[in-house]
């Protein structure tokens, strides 16, 4: 068959997402090609892992589908790349749903949300794998025909696989993997990378969908060393007092430290 990519759907530290159609047969569903230049050995191999682990968890319910895989000249990367083909989510991101519903989804609505994404991560965890990245960003979106959105958990570049040795860095702690704002507080401090911290992500994940806002509050400097890294943890996550006394005890338990597992939705 022949892809032929016809839009650019967003960019990353990994190379280049495309919208491909089939030219042979159009009325085939589109897909969406994940592209790194194999020049750059870093990227070449997140995709190559991210390839690894979607065709071990294939089939498994709420995470994107892995397609296939080839090699192509790119003119986006200007040479040879290496083509992850995936399934076309058409809704987008998370993300992009919370600010176009203005930052603030039902709370019925963010149950059924998390329910998805919550069996999603019991099927990853069952065989082993930790997402690492959990986040609005990775949750992409596939509408429905009676109006409603299934979510599918994607990205699992900086996944941790089962029997994974993690590295030291510097000052002998483990280099954390993921986004900051997304992490739990022993993730985020020593490195140490287990289900708990998806767990944890969903929980900031279900606040922003509640506020469109992070669960932790970021200060005004980065957060480049230990102090900031402390003071960054040492605060409560916002849990919304709008919500259900139902929903409150649920994201109570989502932020227990150490957390490990899944839960039942």
């Amino acid at each position: 068959m022949q892809w032929v990519k016809v839009r650019v759907l967003g960019k990353g530290s990994y190379g280049v997402v495309t919208l491909a159609v089939n030219s042979e047969d159009p009325s085939l569903p589109s897909v969406a090609v994940k592209s790194s230049r194999l020049e750059d050995s870093r990227s070449l191999e997140s995709l190559e892992k991210e390839k690894r682990i979607l065709d071990h968890l294939y089939g498994s319910s709420h995470i994107l589908a892995f397609l296939t895989d080839t090699v192509s000249f790119d003119n986006q990367l200007g040479g040879w790349a290496y083509d992850l083909f995936l399934e076309y989510a058409s809704g987008g991101s998370l993300s992009d749903l919370i600010k176009k519903r203005g930052g603030r989804l039902p709370e019925r609505e963010v149950q059924d949300y998390t329910r998805m994404i919550l069996k999603s991560l019991c099927g990853i965890h069952e065989k082993g794998y930790v997402h690492c990245d959990l986040k609005p960003d990775n949750i992409l979106i596939i509408p429905l025909q009676d109006g409603t959105n299934y979510l599918k958990i994607a990205d699992f570049g900086l996944a941790k696989e089962p029997g994974e040795e993690l590295q030291y860095g510097d000052s002998f702690r483990f280099r954390f993997r993921g986004t900051p704002l997304y992490m739990s507080p022993e993730s985020f401090l020593f490195g140490e990378i287990e289900s708990g911290l998806d767990i944890w992500s969903l929980g900031c994940v279900a606040v922003e969908m509640l506020t469109g806002k992070p669960a932790m509050r970021v200060g005004d400097g980065p957060i480049i060393n230990l102090e900031s890294k402390c003071a960054f943890v040492m605060q409560e996550p916002n849990i919304p007092q709008f919500m259900s006394d139902l929903g409150k005890d649920f994201l109570r338990k989502l932020f227990c430290e150490k957390s490990e597992g899944t839960m039942d939705g």
